[in-house]
C-alpha cells in the first residue's frame, strides 16, 4: 500500500527507524511505510492508498470558562474553509482525519471555523482517534462513519542499548498547568519521599522553577529523554487532558509503575492497578504510598506493565491490527 502523511511539518520523506526525535506521529509514519508531506502542499499528493491527516491544532482566543480573552487569528481559518479534502479524495483512494490533541479542542474555535471543521471530518472517509472513550466521541458527531483507535506507539531501534537503573526518585508528567495537572501530580508525589523532578515543557510556569523540592529536566529530543526516563522508580502522571498517553506508554516499557488518568488507553491497558480519575487525588495518594510501602505491590505493578505493553502495542502487533484495518477499508 501506498500511504501519505500530512500535517503541519515542514519536512517530506519517510522517517527512518533510528530518528532520534521518534514521536507518536513518527513511530506510526515509519511503521506504515509511509511517506510525509507537508500539508500546505497537499495538491501534490496523487496516487495514494491511503492519506492520513494529522490536522494543526490553531490557535485559541477563549480562557478555561470560555470568555474571550484576545483576538488571535486562527491561522488555519483559510484551510479550514477550503476544498482540499475534495481535491485529496479526487487524486488519491481514502482520506483518514486522526485526531490530534483533545477531542474538545475544536470547541474553542470561532463559531465558523468549528463548523468548518465539522464539516472536513464529515467528508473524510474515516477517523482514527487516541482513545476508545474518543471514538465514542466521533461516533456521537459522525454516527456513519468508521471510526478507530490509531494507538500510541514506540519504534524501539534507539532504546534497545538502554538498562534501566532505576533510582529512588519519582517523575511526575508535566508542569503547573491545568493541560498537565502538574500542581496535583506534585502533591500525590510527596508520598514517596524521594527526589521529585519534572521535565520542561511549553507549560512550564514563570517561577515553577522556584519551588524547592522540584528538581527540573530540560526539554530533550525523544531518545535522549527515554533514557533519562529509565532512571525513574515511580510516576504521577494525573494530566486532565486525554491525548495521546505517551507518558504512560513510556513507563511500562521500562516498567516504571505510573499513577495516571484511567480515560488514557495506554494508562488503562498498561498500568491497570494505578489508573484513577484524574479527579481522585485520594486514591492516587494512596497508591503512592502503597507503592512505596508494599515492595510486592510495586513489583507486580512493575512487571504487569512491561507485559502488558508487550500484548497491547508491541510493534508486530500494531502493524497487524493497522493493517487489517487498511486494507478492510480499501
Amino acid at each position: 500500500m501506498k500511504i501519505a502523511f500530512l500535517s503541519e511539518m515542514g519536512f517530506t520523506g519517510k522517517i527512518p527507524k533510528d530518528h532520534p526525535n521518534m514521536r507518536t506521529e513518527f513511530a506510526w509514519m515509519h511503521a506504515l511505510d509511509a511517506v510525509h508531506i507537508p500539508l500546505v502542499q497537499y495538491k501534490d499528493v496523487t496516487g495514494a492508498d491511503h492519506v492520513f491527516l494529522i490536522l494543526p491544532k490553531g490557535k485559541l482566543n477563549l480562557s478555561a470558562d470560555g470568555s474571550k480573552i484576545s483576538n488571535i487569528h486562527n491561522p488555519y481559518s483559510v484551510l479550514f474553509a477550503s476544498n482540499f479534502i475534495d481535491v485529496l479524495k479526487q487524486n488519491n483512494k481514502k482520506v483518514h482525519y486522526i485526531q490530534e490533541g483533545p477531542n474538545w479542542w475544536f470547541n474553542d474555535y470561532d463559531i465558523k471555523d468549528q463548523f468548518n471543521f465539522y464539516n472536513i471530518l464529515t467528508k473524510c472517509d474515516s477517523i482514527y482517534a487516541h482513545n476508545e472513550i474518543d471514538t465514542k466521541f466521533y461516533k456521537g458527531l459522525f454516527p456513519n462513519k468508521e471510526v478507530n483507535t490509531i494507538p500510541t506507539l514506540l519504534i524501539e531501534e534507539l532504546l534497545k542499548h538502554i538498562i534501566p537503573n532505576k533510582e529512588e526518585k519519582v517523575i511526575i508528567g508535566g508542569n503547573f498547568a491545568r493541560w498537565y495537572g502538574g500542581f496535583q501530580s506534585y502533591i500525590v508525589a510527596q508520598e514517596f519521599g524521594v527526589d521529585k523532578w519534572a521535565q520542561d515543557s511549553h507549560a512550564k510556569r514563570e517561577n515553577e522553577h522556584n519551588i524547592p523540592d522540584l528538581n527540573h529536566l530540560q526539554r530533550l529530543p525523544w531518545a535522549g529523554w527515554m533514557n533519562v526516563l529509565s532512571t525513574f522508580k515511580y510516576a504521577v502522571h494525573l494530566m486532565p487532558t486525554v491525548a495521546a498517553g505517551t507518558f504512560s506508554l513510556n513507563c511500562a516499557y521500562f516498567g516504571i509503575p505510573c499513577i495516571g488518568n484511567i480515560k488514557v488507553d495506554t494508562q488503562r491497558l498498561c498500568h491497570p492497578e494505578l489508573a484513577v480519575a484524574v479527579d481522585d487525588v485520594e486514591k492516587a495518594r494512596l497508591l503512592a504510598n502503597k507503592l512505596k510501602n508494599d515492595t510486592e505491590f510495586y513489583n507486580v505493578c512493575s512487571e504487569n506493565s512491561k507485559k502488558l505493553y508487550r500484548e497491547h502495542y508491541d510493534l508486530k502487533l500494531w502493524k497487524k491490527k493497522m493493517n487489517m484495518k487498511l486494507r478492510d477499508l480499501n
